[in-house]
């Protein structure tokens, strides 16, 4: 979608998933290893923009599971010393993923694990519920499956808070002993537009 056709549905060219992927780049991660789901349209759309000059971000890797886009990001860092993001499709990545990250937590690797969200809303915003497995996907509690393994998780509320929440979750990972951490990222959220832009990053 070029960004007439953004600005056309009645989103803002500046909205989380760019702040995200920008927040990352700023921060100093090179990569995302990425296995993409209905959570991630506005994602695609921020590394778009970014690989045709409009925002910054990291290089997206496509992995076809996601066990071996976290031991990725754990070689990356074992042979780096950087921390690299992994991205993941709602309660079934994270699943998948669960070997890699106990790997990533018991070597004290820090790695940033997102996944998407099954959105909160049912219809409105850009982003809410529009098809079944939106409801199939839904869980009272996603970060529970790991929550024992990561040094924190979070899940992202307002788009104003993105910046924000990117600077702590890396701090906290690397932080000794370090480690990985878990955001959550509903879908909505990441479609809405930020009118307030949070640029202190502190934490």
């Amino acid at each position: 979608m070029n960004d007439d056709a953004f600005a056309k549905t009645g989103a803002s060219a500046t909205n989380a998933a760019d702040d995200l992927l920008a927040a990352l780049a700023d921060k100093g991660v090179d990569y995302v290893f990425a296995n993409s789901g209905t959570d991630f349209p506005s994602l695609i759309e921020s590394f778009a923009r970014a690989a045709a000059g409009g925002g910054r971000a990291p290089a997206p890797v496509t992995v076809p599971h996601e066990n071996v886009a976290v031991s990725m990001a754990h070689g990356y860092y074992l042979a780096t010393g950087k921390v690299a993001a992994v991205m993941l499709h709602v309660n079934v990545g994270t699943a998948n993923a669960i070997c890699g990250l106990l790997n990533a937590a018991r070597d004290n690797v820090p790695v940033l694990l997102a996944a998407g969200r099954t959105p909160v809303l049912e219809d409105g915003p850009m982003g809410a519920r529009s098809v079944y497995i939106h409801w199939g996907q839904e869980m009272f509690d996603q970060g529970g499956m790991l929550r024992e393994v990561v040094k924190w998780e979070y899940e992202l509320r307002r788009p104003e808070q993105t910046r924000r929440v990117v600077a702590r979750a890396l701090s906290v990972a690397m932080t000794q002993p370090r480690g990985p951490v878990y955001l959550t990222l509903p879908r909505e959220v990441l479609a809405a537009g930020n009118p307030a832009p949070d640029e202190d990053e502190r934490v």
